[in-house]
């Protein structure tokens, strides 16, 4: 196996989506929301958002099929996940670097993708959603990209940033931009209710506004130097990602031993480089005024992942960022601390356990856009999104509210969400043949794969299931929720990108050589094989679920060599 994910071409996703929303009304495995559920528009940066929710800046929003997902399940504001000029093979993630069981931890700190495959990645999503957007609501907008960069002035200023952002503020000159353009208008008769002028009519104008995140530590006038830079020189609606630390390392300790998160072991270096309550309120003041001289708008968003020292095997390494639950405590009083002191001087967008007890009552105070992650990592997935998504339906955001902010920060400490007892990760087991004979297909690994990694068939009556390898980052997130102990994505026979793909890996499974011949190579208790002329393997298990396969979900097997097949 291995940890690096491969992007599908534009005409793979198409196809993919076209294909199995016909065959099966789903799209990646998501059952589209149904219409409505989008709820109240507000005007948000100059622009139409349908409901003022969706993922976060995270594992949700770094390949194209994840934003797709998202959006068929509801959402309608989309964090894309973080660049920088250290992109691609010079950026190291341990793996596992998820772990969502309880609290949430991860590792991971900006896209795995270089810059430019980033960029592919999200134009690809815009145009999807706009083809979905049309297809499924008969809509033409209403949904919103922001984008995500750090970490420095220097790196932000660089040839590689710079033109990443300029081809989000207009795609239209792009090699890419062109051909899903051209592969778009040569298969609308598979549309129902898209037509030529309304994929002409889509916006190459991809996203106007961004969030800056920095690293713990860097100096106050650092950043506000970086956002003065992309308000002024780029013309970007711009927020500024805050740090829970901004409470101050007692209250911080405090809040977290009241809502039970006590072994949570905290850094009291960070709190001392970070930058302090009093010097946000400054800066926000001065950036304040900075937007009024400016034609883009300034906000702040609450607030980043807390640092916390690595206990219990969680993940790799000696710290861990912890996110979900455990960090609704300390988002929600930041908000209201920064609410009481500025008022509505600036917009205030939220992230920070946000789930069905509290999404609700934080819109109607009057923060949004608010996105989730932790929540979309647990048992339902993307599911997720449609439940929340039908709590806002709704509501209509106004002006902050302080005293109602006010009122969820006491909650939030008077009635603490309960934690659990310490957590350790267990070892999961790996056993190939018990895995692939006794799994039940409970869906567990299938939802909580934010890049639809895993997949789930019924063969001969008997529910079954197969790995995308090239979908798959090694998060780990699927063996955390797997009740059988096992690693769904070492375990589960496998669908192969290549046959060099498959001849790196030791999982068993199959790749497509040939798709036009019907050759296979194959993998199955330990024997590698190639078929060919529909014949398979010779093995029953394998044979019944590559023709189950090829029946009802051709189109996973449809590889970057062939993309484009007719139903």
């Amino acid at each position: 196996m291995s940890d690096k994910m491969y992007p599908m071409p534009y005409e793979q996703l198409l196809h993919w989506v076209l294909r199995e929303k016909k065959k099966h009304g789903t799209i990646f495995g998501v059952t589209p929301a149904p219409a409505g559920v989008a709820g109240t528009s507000v005007m948000y940066q100059g622009k139409e958002l349908a409901l003022a929710f969706g993922p976060a800046a995270g594992p949700h929003t770094q390949l194209a099929q994840n934003i797709v997902c998202a959006y068929a399940a509801g959402a309608r504001y989309f964090e894309l996940k973080t660049v920088q000029i250290i992109d691609g093979e010079q950026l190291h993630v341990d793996k596992p670097c998820i772990f969502a069981k309880h609290e949430g931890y991860n590792v991971e700190w900006s896209t795995e993708l270089t810059v430019e495959k980033a960029f592919e990645e999200y134009a690809k999503a815009w145009f999807l959603v706009h083809l979905l957007a049309k297809e499924l609501y008969g809509e033409s907008g209403g949904f919103v990209f922001n984008m995500s960069v750090g970490y420095d002035l220097e790196g932000i200023q660089s040839p590689k940033i710079d033109g990443f952002l300029e081809h989000m503020k207009d795609a239209s000159g792009t090699d890419l931009w062109k051909q899903m353009l051209e592969v778009t208008l040569g298969c609308l008769d598979r549309f129902e209710r898209v037509s030529a002028d309304d994929v002409k009519s889509i916006s190459p104008q991809i996203s106007d506004s961004v969030t800056l995140s920095t690293l713990h530590g860097c100096p106050a006038s650092d950043i506000e130097e970086i956002a003065a830079h992309l308000l002024c020189a780029k013309g970007l609606h711009t927020s500024v990602k805050c740090n829970p630390t901004l409470l101050g390392y007692d209250f911080v300790r405090s809040a977290l031993d009241t809502a039970g998160y006590d072994y949570l072991e905290l850094n009291e270096n960070v709190f001392l480089s970070d930058l302090r309550f009093d010097q946000a309120v400054d800066m926000v003041r001065r950036l304040k005024a900075v937007c009024d001289d400016s034609r883009a708008e300034f906000g702040i968003k609450l607030t980043n992942t807390l640092p916390v020292k690595s206990y219990g095997n969680l993940l790799p390494g000696d710290s861990l960022y912890v996110s979900g639950s455990a960090l609704y405590p300390l988002t929600i009083n930041v908000t209201a601390r920064l609410a009481e002191a500025l008022g509505n001087l600036v917009h205030m967008s939220y992230s920070g356990g946000a789930d069905e007890s509290n999404i609700a009552d934080i819109l109607k105070a009057g923060i949004y856009p608010v996105t989730v992650s932790t929540r979309l990592l647990k048992p339902g997935g993307y599911k997720n999104l449609t439940k929340l998504a039908a709590l806002l339906q709704d509501i209509t955001p106004g002006p902050i509210d302080p005293a109602g902010l006010s009122r969820l920060a006491e909650q939030s400490l008077e009635k603490p969400m309960k934690a659990p007892a310490k957590s350790v990760r267990e070892e999961a087991g790996s056993s190939s043949d018990a895995a692939k004979r006794t799994c039940y297909i409970c869906n567990n690994c299938i939802d909580v794969c934010p890049n639809r990694a895993n997949v789930g068939f019924t063969v001969d009556g008997v529910k079954a299931g197969l790995h995308m390898d090239a979908l798959c980052n090694e998060c780990g997130n699927c063996a955390d929720f797997c009740p059988k102990g096992y690693v769904p994505y070492k375990d589960k026979l496998t669908i192969f990108d290549s046959a060099e793909h498959m001849k790196s890996s030791d999982n068993e499974g199959f790749a497509v050589l040939d798709w036009d011949q019907k050759l296979y190579s194959a993998r199955f208790d330990g024997k590698t094989a190639e078929t060919a002329g529909g014949n398979f393997t010779g093995e029953a298990q394998l044979d019944s679920l590559l023709k189950t396969v090829l029946d009802t979900h051709p189109y996973l097997l449809e590889t970057k060599n062939r993309a484009a097949g007719k139903d």
